[in-house]
């Protein structure tokens, strides 16, 4: 195990970058730019005034992780759209659980967040994944198995 980390280590480490970079990328684009007016409307009331940093790079740091281990690496000799369905999953999954939990127990957190944000989450993920796929065949030595 510990000989396939060493032979894929650049393959790995440019997996996550790309995965990292591309989530990172896209959600700020999304929350900052695309759908900011729509959470800020729909959540006002639960949204803080400063925001806490550390747990968005916590969740950024391990899910890029997740990502690569269930949508990267478990794909890594099949097409790229492996990737993006296993990404799609992972996110529908894992977007669904924590959006699906809000709604229900969060006064205040609308349907509309719940479907919205649940729909970025599945794109958001299997793009991520698609992206940390390509990274980890460029970084590939041919004759790698």
């Amino acid at each position: 195990m510990l000989q396939k980390i060493i032979t894929f280590s650049s393959s790995i480490l440019l997996s996550i970058l790309a995965i990292l970079l591309c989530f990172g990328v896209l959600d700020a684009l999304w929350l900052g730019w695309i759908a900011r007016d729509w959470y800020t409307t729909e959540m006002a009331t639960l949204l803080r005034e400063n925001y806490i940093t550390w747990p968005w790079v916590v969740f950024y740091l391990m899910y890029g992780f997740v990502v690569f281990v269930l949508a990267v690496v478990a794909n890594r000799d099949k097409p790229l759209y492996y990737a993006g369905i296993d990404g799609a999953l992972l996110g529908l999954a894992s977007y669904g659980a924590y959006n699906l939990t809000n709604y229900s127990i969060v006064e205040g957190f609308t349907l509309f967040i719940t479907v919205v944000d649940w729909a970025w989450g599945t794109f958001l993920t299997s793009a991520s994944a698609m992206a940390g796929w390509v990274g980890f065949q460029k970084a590939r030595k041919p004759d790698s198995i």
